[in-house]
């Protein structure tokens, strides 16, 4: 890749950052706190996380579909945010704070949306 399109895919990584944070703090902020440090005992951290880390698909599916648990309860997201958000704010919490985790594509959503 030539050093124009290595930077317009860095230029497009940072634009899908912001866009996940302007969907965190509207949607996410309030449970898992905007420094991503949760609330202990019901909503985990996501700083950190190793579940946040790792493979990407778990973490797709958990903001699609949620979760319950003994953590407190993560809503479902797939019928309030498009893919390139979902994409966007899971990008976002595998990149914030001191995470650094690959990016996630729409395309990557759109494969874990349940038909």
């Amino acid at each position: 890749m030539g050093l124009l399109g290595g930077a317009a895919l860095a230029q497009g990584q940072g634009n899908a950052v912001q866009r996940g944070q302007a969907v965190f703090e509207d949607n996410c902020a309030q449970c898992h706190r905007s420094n991503g440090e949760g609330l202990p005992a019901a909503f985990p951290a996501l700083n950190k996380n190793p579940f946040v880390l790792g493979e990407p698909s778990p973490v797709i599916a958990t903001v699609l579909n949620g979760r319950k648990g003994n953590l407190g309860k993560m809503p479902s997201w797939k019928d309030k945010l498009d893919g390139q958000q979902i994409a966007a704010v899971v990008t976002y919490i595998r990149q914030a704070w001191s995470n650094r985790a690959a990016p996630v594509t729409p395309a990557m959503v759109a494969a874990a949306r349940p038909d």
